[in-house]
């Protein structure tokens, strides 16, 4: 088939957009609908919250490593295909959540609803693929922020299923949307173009890889309540980082490693990928917690608003979704100023929230602007990220980048969770668990010291980075001194 045909039967803008949005909330929604679901599972299960937390952390350790081994799949496989079986899977684990009866078979359900964390690097490749290069960074800015519209959407839809069938509606509204999605995928972006790969898998790396995140993660997730110098703590996080340096070790031996390594050579990857971690530990993940404690405390604590969860609820989606209304302009920015702009500009917006809320406690007024800005600021970083990452990365690399980014997010995420609850925690009063203003101050003060690092590093981004161009096998052979053929080139154990 000639290119002038091909080009006709190119899906538009919209729909390969629209489709790739739908899968990423899919994705999104996974994780936040969970969390107005825990009171209801540990009433009907009569389990306590360390229990019933489980629900959201097999989630997170199966995304986190998910995003990673996706991403390089699609890759080499093809996005489209390694995308409808990631949003199968994920309905499969749904199904299995609402059919099993009892909470472990639930939390076995939402491991294996984990598989979505591959979804937002797979759409950042699928939307570079297919659409025109003009019109990639505002596709691109659309779909990174569009877990803004789940994280806002989720909690109502959830607290809706919930009021009207209980816990199961949760997961037959999300097995319905996965398959939704996998056929919106299937019927909208064109097939897959690259053939097969014939490099064999990294199957040590794809082994130690989800053994060192999730220790770490567990270990995060956990330090809330037996603290950092606990053994749990101490033992996990040792688990987890010498797993993470035999799998680095081996990355930068084997022939197709899971994740090249080499990339954080370049130092925009390095950067952006620096910025990103700072800024998940601070405003991205850190700010959470404390603003929900503001919106629902009562008045007279002197920081409270006294909304409802209700209230709280549609505050926060109505804030993310103005926020998401500016995902457009970002990348439309984006393509004319450069991405490193809007990921600058989008940080010190977020940053910029932390001494609004600190200096006026108790108005509502003030704290819906700090909001908005929050979500705007959230939208322009999330789309640009991506953005500066692909003005330095080649297209066949492009998912493979993006999982990488998302599972550093996911662990600077899990991390800043633990820090707040520990923070918080130490100025609680055990007779009414109620939280000290001290508290929230001392909680978004670290937020904001993790914010303005996040900022300074971006700042250190080039406005004309050098390209990174991998390494191929002649020239990593010739590197280290070696003349190996194809067949005794260094390859993971099957």
């Amino acid at each position: 088939m000639s290119s002038t045909a091909r080009a006709l039967k190119r899906p538009g803008f919209a729909p390969i957009v629209i489709v790739l949005i739908l899968a990423e909330i899919v994705s999104a929604f996974e994780l936040s609908m969970m969390y107005v679901t825990l009171p209801t599972l540990m009433r009907d299960f009569q389990v306590d919250a360390n229990t019933v937390a489980w629900v959201v952390t097999a989630f997170l350790l199966v995304s986190a490593s998910a995003g990673v081994l996706g991403g390089r799949f699609g890759d080499l496989y093809g996005r489209r295909k390694v995308m409808v079986i990631a949003l199968v899977i994920a309905a499969i684990g749904s199904l299995i959540s609402l059919l099993g009866g009892s909470l472990g078979m639930i939390i076995f359900g939402r491991a294996i609803q984990g598989v979505t964390g591959a979804v937002l690097g797979l759409a950042f490749g699928l939307a570079r693929e297919h659409l025109d290069e003009k019109r990639v960074p505002v596709g691109i800015s659309m779909v990174g922020a569009s877990a803004l519209i789940a994280g806002g959407g989720g909690a109502l839809i959830a607290g809706f299923m919930i009021d009207a069938f209980s816990w199961h509606g949760i997961f037959v509204f999300a097995a319905v949307v996965s398959v939704m999605a996998a056929v919106s995928i299937q019927l909208v972006i064109p097939r897959d173009t690259v053939l097969p790969s014939r490099e064999k898998p990294d199957y040590l790396g794809a082994v130690l890889l989800p053994i060192a995140v999730s220790a770490i993660l567990l270990a995060f997730s956990g330090a809330s309540k037996t603290g950092f110098a606990s053994a749990q703590f101490v033992a996990l996080i040792s688990v987890g980082i010498v797993a993470a340096a035999v799998w680095a070790w081996w990355e930068l031996r084997v022939e197709s490693p899971i994740v090249n390594l080499r990339m954080f050579k370049n130092r925009q990857i390095a950067l952006a990928m620096t910025a990103t971690v700072l800024a998940a530990v601070g405003p991205l993940g850190g700010g959470n917690v404390p603003a929900q404690l503001i919106m629902q405390s009562p008045t007279s604590s002197g920081y409270g608003l006294g909304f409802s969860p209700t209230g709280a609820g549609v505050l926060i989606s109505s804030t993310l979704l103005v926020g998401y209304l500016f995902s457009p302009l970002g990348g439309k920015l984006a393509f004319r100023f450069g991405a490193r702009t809007v990921f600058i500009v989008g940080l010190a917006l977020v940053a910029l929230v932390i001494p609004i809320i600190l200096l006026t406690y108790g108005s509502v007024l003030m704290f819906i602007i700090a909001m908005v800005l929050n979500s705007t600021g959230i939208s322009l970083a999330y789309g640009a990220l991506p953005n500066l990452l692909i003005e330095v990365v080649p297209e066949t690399h492009t998912s493979e980048t993006a999982g990488t980014n998302t599972m550093i997010r996911n662990i600077g995420q899990s991390a800043a969770v633990a820090i707040g609850a520990y923070i918080l925690a130490s100025h609680t009063d055990p007779a009414t668990t109620a939280v000290a203003q001290e508290g929230i101050s001392s909680a978004f003060i670290f937020v904001l010291i993790f914010a303005a690092l996040s900022v300074v590093v971006a700042l250190m981004l080039r406005r004309t980075p050098a390209q990174w161009v991998p390494e191929t096998a002649g020239e990593r052979d010739i590197r280290r001194g070696t003349n190996r053929s194809p067949q005794d080139t260094v390859h993971a154990p099957l």
